[in-house]
């Protein structure tokens, strides 16, 4: 997700986030948040949230999203089913995708291939790590109760 944010939005300027352990708190040594809330801030005034728990219904890994912008809204059931509604004509428009492709599956097959030929990825390895940068200033957030500023 916070791959996705930074590719639709670009980096944001600031984070903020509640994480918390809630329903692993008896489990010994489960010592990461177990729901968790982010807010971040974009240089166009734009906001994102990504908010996320392991707890919500046991056994069962959601994984919808939604983006919403002037003129269309998008809602992911997961990554490969999605409605779009294009919201800026006299008439609402709804088209949905869907694919069977597995993406954690090509991905895994781009990075070995980049391994085995010394070549590069399909996605700059450096979006990962700053992928990582922003996923880390969250958890600063949550560990200072702060809005945290990012330098980009």
């Amino acid at each position: 997700m916070v791959d996705l944010m930074r590719y639709l939005m670009g980096n944001p300027q600031t984070v903020y986030s509640l994480q918390n352990n809630l329903f692993h708190r008896d489990v010994p040594d489960y010592t990461i948040e177990d729901v968790s809330g982010t807010v971040m801030g974009f240089k166009n005034g734009g906001i994102g949230v990504i908010y996320a728990t392991n707890g919500a219904i046991p056994g069962k890994w959601l994984n919808d999203y939604r983006v919403v912008a002037r003129n269309l809204v998008a809602e992911f059931s997961d990554a490969n089913h999605a409605a779009f509604t294009y919201t800026g004509g006299p008439y609402l428009q709804n088209v949905s995708i869907s694919s069977d492709q597995d993406y954690y599956r090509l991905e895994l097959l781009d990075l070995l291939k980049a391994i085995e030929t010394g070549g590069d990825t399909r996605t700059p390895m450096r979006e990962g790590a700053l992928s990582l940068d922003l996923a880390l200033a969250a958890t600063r957030s949550a560990e200072s109760a702060a809005v945290v500023k990012l330098l980009r």
